[in-house]
């Protein structure tokens, strides 16, 4: 099993750390963590009766930034509301998605790339964009001025407001947690137009099935790892499985119905659904390697592990069935590629030295695990 797997699962199966007085999330003790079955009917009984059945995710506004960090010690995930971002770019999204599949192929990248251009996972009913920072967003891009404009005002004004978070963390603490030099010019941040359909299906790909999530095997890729899922009715729903984010912070807005769900450490599921003028925020995989205890890492497991420690947010989309398309723009602020996230003290050769991990390691590592996804996907 490789080691990131290994250490994000007996990390989320941890006791959680007290959390601070004014946040009301799950505060059970001891244990362990739901099971992937446990979750997933969670999520399914959500499906079916409606996210207004499911607990309800805090919100923060604008001006109460310095709220988040303890937020997050509480709960997976937050809307923020009362920002100054555009509109976002959902017009944009359906153009380029529903475009024709010649014009769509011709925004592959070339080398293949599942962080920019086009890419699809049709056996999952699911396909994105990804925007390409460099050059101002005028690669793999459409030949349209409007398209292009409204695309890099909105990933650049989201950029700004994450780095305004990751400044709110090293305010709150007192110390530098994520390091200004990180993300700097953005460092390797992404903007995703993705689309969740039936209509994206290949027919030739009918995956039969018992109505379970399916783990992909350990030599899986990204986009062919895990068939869709399939509900008690037959129905294949478009989705995509458990995993967490490669980045810092990721910002996520969604039409509706969402099919988006994030739980904390404990398996308690938390329906996402689109909120009028909000943005909801996830934790990236970084953040538990910004927030561990000082001279610890991940790699070392519960003792790396302290009150202020972020955990990344695990989530996972399941379109209700016979509910229409879904459209979602996602901006993941990223560090850059040789940035030095976590430093900890091992020992060598009978002596203590530091050990620094950088981001395009754990980029690297995160390859190693089964279909690039998460914790959960060995159960």
């Amino acid at each position: 099993m490789p080691r990131f797997t290994t250490h994000f699962k007996s990390l989320l199966t941890s006791p959680p750390a007290a959390p601070p007085a004014t946040a009301t999330g799950d505060t059970k003790a001891g244990g362990q963590s739901a099971s992937r079955a446990d979750i997933y009917a969670q999520i399914r009984t959500l499906n079916l009766a409606g996210s207004s059945s499911a607990p309800a995710l805090p919100r923060i506004r604008y001006a109460d930034l310095h709220l988040i960090p303890q937020t997050l010690a509480a709960f997976p995930a937050f809307y923020l509301t009362d920002h100054a971002l555009p509109a976002p770019p959902f017009d944009q999204a359906r153009q380029l998605l529903t475009a024709a599949d010649h014009i769509k192929q011709g925004l592959v990248h070339s080398q293949k790339s599942t962080t920019r251009g086009y890419n699809h996972a049709r056996h999952q009913g699911r396909e994105w964009w990804d925007y390409s920072p460099e050059d101002g967003g005028t690669r793999l891009t459409l030949p349209d001025d409007g398209f292009q404009r409204a695309s890099r005002e909105y990933f650049e004004k989201c950029i700004s407001l994450l780095k305004e978070i990751c400044w709110e963390f090293n305010r709150s603490y007192g110390e530098t947690v994520v390091p200004e030099g990180a993300v700097d010019g953005g460092g390797f941040s992404t903007m995703r137009y993705l689309r969740y359909s039936t209509e994206v299906f290949d027919d030739s790909q009918q995956d039969e099935g018992d109505g379970e999530m399916r783990t992909p095997s350990a030599s899986a890729g990204y986009t062919h790892g895990q068939p869709a899922v399939v509900d008690s009715g037959g129905d294949r729903l478009p989705g995509i499985e458990a995993h967490t984010d490669l980045s810092i912070f990721t910002l996520i807005t969604a039409t509706d119905p969402s099919g988006l769900y994030v739980w904390n450490r404990r398996g308690k599921v938390f329906a996402a659904p689109p909120v009028d003028g909000a943005v909801l925020i996830m934790a990236g995989d970084c953040m538990t390697y910004f927030t561990a205890v000082n001279g610890k890492s991940p790699l070392d497991g519960l003792d790396a592990i302290g009150e202020r420690t972020v955990l990344p947010t695990a989530h996972a989309v399941m379109v209700p069935a016979r509910a229409g398309e879904r459209y979602s723009v996602g901006v993941f602020l990223r560090p850059k590629r040789e940035a030095v996230i976590n430093r900890r003290v091992v020992r060598r050769q009978g002596r203590e030295v530091l050990e620094e991990t950088a981001f395009w390691w754990l980029a690297l590592e995160k390859l190693e695990v089964e279909g690039r996804k998460c914790w959960l996907a060995d159960g």
